[in-house]
């Protein structure tokens, strides 16, 4: 199909549609993978396989989408396949008889490697068919209502399963109810069917193909290569080491904590909020002082995330911590994105996106089973668990600065300035920030963190 103003117009009018209806799909849906865990009795290394084996086989989903993309020359194809085998998953969910935690982790696993096939299909499509001067502007408004969405689904599913389940998580025996967790992944199932009639109904341009693995390679043998393959290697080590609690911030709140399903609500939607709220500012940093820079600030203040943790008590020490969560890791993803992008040319990022999705799921894997280690060697201490990933964190965070390098023409700023800098800056004071890729494939996609830690939506995703 041609582009012409009309197409392009009309395939984003019907993108803001199927981001709203695929984030109510994660507000209702994939948000409450792990409460369903808890309730079918997992045990502590059940609680981190379902958090982070999808995230390592999300990765092999994008590996395979680009696979796909190196062969056809029909994106939506593989985008509408991908989402429409994520309906059958989440109605299985919904319809199974003989519910268990194996069976969970496996659908998710699944579920999950399709939602990463589809994102990486997605952006390269959208990244052509949407005008390069109005990126930012668009995405960051396709952005606002997903967030919105997002909480919409949260909310409304967390008052289902408070109504229709016979108790918290932690508090009924194992295997018990069900009917709420199976209404929030039938909801779940409808919004991403409405999704997939979204985008087959969408205008696809032509596709050329991506370019070949081999000159990704000779690229990372550059000067500049090199740069990314050290900002790759620190933000892998540094999943590993937030990956080791990060599974079991969920079933602290409802196993120690005995959080009702509207508190355990109430924990994620202020992550969400909270990064929808501070991404300008954060964006703003990074257009004023340098990416690098940035990211080595976020990667200081993602380490204390676990510090509250370790004597929160109740709903209103939750929340608090909850929001230093979306505060940080809004300021990381973004800082990571753009330095990626630093790091990078348009025409090898699919494949090192790709990459960095395999090394952060293979470390989020590792750092999850540690975690269950830890565990079972602390009996069943969460707040050990806690402590073990903040020391580990920290030791990251200070020596990101001399593994990260700094662009050639960046601007030096210290951490303890720029953080001077940032919290002189007022919520209000309308900073934005600049469209932060150009369109290229391999946008990254949202993973699970902690207790909510990591979700969101910063690059456009299905």
């Amino acid at each position: 199909m041609p582009t012409t103003p009309d197409t392009t117009v009309r395939a984003m009018r019907l993108s803001v549609l199927d981001g709203a209806a695929y984030a109510l799909m994660v507000g209702f849906g994939e948000t409450y993978f792990l409460a369903d865990a808890v309730r079918l009795g997992a045990t502590r290394l059940q609680q981190g396989l379902v958090v982070t084996l999808p995230l390592c086989a999300g990765a092999l989903g994008s590996v395979a989408a680009l696979a796909l993309l190196a062969r056809i020359r029909g994106r939506k194809r593989v985008v509408v396949a991908s989402a429409f085998v994520q309906v059958v998953i989440l109605l299985a969910l919904a319809l199974r008889r003989s519910p268990s935690p194996p069976l969970l982790i496996g659908a998710v696993c699944l579920y999950q490697a399709c939602g990463q096939a589809a994102g990486t299909a997605w952006s390269s499509w959208y990244g052509d068919l949407v005008p390069k001067g109005i990126r930012g502007t668009y995405f960051a408004r396709r952005n606002r209502f997903v967030h919105l969405a997002t909480c919409i689904g949260l909310v409304a599913g967390g008052i289902l399963l408070e109504r229709l389940e016979p108790g918290a998580a932690g508090e009924v025996a194992s295997g018990a109810g069900g009917t709420g967790f199976r209404l929030v992944f039938l909801v779940a199932a409808a919004a991403r069917l409405l999704s997939v009639l979204l985008l087959a109904a969408s205008p696809e341009l032509p596709f050329r193909g991506l370019t070949n693995a081999p000159q990704t390679l000779r690229f990372l043998a550059t000067s500049r290569g090199s740069r990314a393959w050290r900002l790759l290697g620190t933000g892998a080590l540094l999943q590993l080491m937030v990956y080791v609690a990060s599974p079991y911030f969920g079933p602290f709140m409802l196993e120690d904590l005995r959080f009702s399903y509207l508190e355990y609500m109430a924990s994620s939607v202020t992550v969400v909020t909270a990064k929808f709220c501070l991404l300008p500012l954060w964006g703003g940093l990074v257009d004023a002082h340098g990416s690098r820079q940035v990211y080595t600030l976020a990667a200081l203040i993602v380490a204390v995330i676990p510090l509250p943790w370790l004597w929160a008590e109740g709903l209103l020490w939750i929340v608090p911590a909850q929001a230093l969560s979306g505060f940080s890791w809004a300021g990381y993803e973004v800082a990571y994105f753009s330095t990626m992008l630093d790091s990078s040319t348009k025409r090898t990022r699919p494949y090192l996106f790709a990459l960095q999705n395999v090394l952060n799921g293979s470390m989020q894997l590792l750092g999850g089973l540690l975690g269950a280690m830890v565990l079972a060697a602390a009996h069943g201490s969460f707040r050990v668990v806690f402590a073990a990933s903040l020391a580990l964190r920290l030791a990251v965070a200070a020596i990101a600065p001399r593994l990260v390098p700094a662009p050639r023409k960046s601007r030096p700023i210290g951490r303890r300035a720029l953080f001077l800098r940032m919290i002189g800056i007022r919520a209000h004071g309308g900073a934005v920030h600049r469209p932060i890729d150009d369109g290229a494939p391999g946008w990254k996609g949202r993973g699970p963190g902690e207790g909510g830690e990591g979700r969101g939506t910063s690059p456009p995703r299905v």
